[in-house]
């Protein structure tokens, strides 16, 4: 199915209008029989077409902002989750810094720039960037109580962010 504001515009004026005409066509037949039925299917269903032709453009545009919106909504829930997910593997690669478990330095250096800069992408909302930055500090200077407290903030600030959207 066709879901172009376009589409949706045109499907939403055919049901008004036969529903209105079929409405019209229903009074009149009970009100004064078949000559009146066809005269009110006519006259509402006529105007019914030229009332959604004339706020065409302004239901296309409604659509359109609210396909805006909800693509906007989506992209900073999406990126806040990847900043919770990057950041999170940055600290795992991170504790323990030795033993069999361990990460090499290389590949540490490639996760934390992978956070700082989703972190820092376009879209993502700052109250996400500001509950980021306590955790992506505290996994810098190797404190894991810290880290941990820092990252439920974090996903804390995310939840909210769903919540009040």
């Amino acid at each position: 199915m066709d879901t172009t504001p376009e589409q949706m515009s045109s499907r939403t004026a055919a049901g008004w209008t036969v529903t209105l005409a079929g409405l019209g066509a229903v009074a009149g037949f009970v009100w004064d029989g078949p000559f009146l039925a066809v005269a009110c299917a006519l006259s509402l269903g006529g105007g019914a077409a030229l009332g959604t032709v004339l706020s065409r453009r302004r239901m296309i545009a409604t659509i359109r902002e609210g396909q805006g919106k909800a693509a906007a909504l989506g992209y900073a829930d999406g990126i806040a989750d990847m900043v919770v997910l990057e950041i999170s593997a940055y600290r795992t690669s991170l504790f323990p810094l030795s033993g069999p478990e361990a990460v090499d330095p290389a590949e540490r250096r490639a996760r934390r720039k992978a956070a700082y800069r989703l972190t820092a992408a376009d879209g993502l909302p700052h109250h996400i960037r500001e509950a980021a930055a306590p955790a992506l500090e505290a996994i810098d200077d190797a404190r894991n109580r810290d880290t941990q407290s820092a990252i439920e903030d974090l996903m804390k600030a995310v939840q909210e962010q769903r919540r009040g959207m």
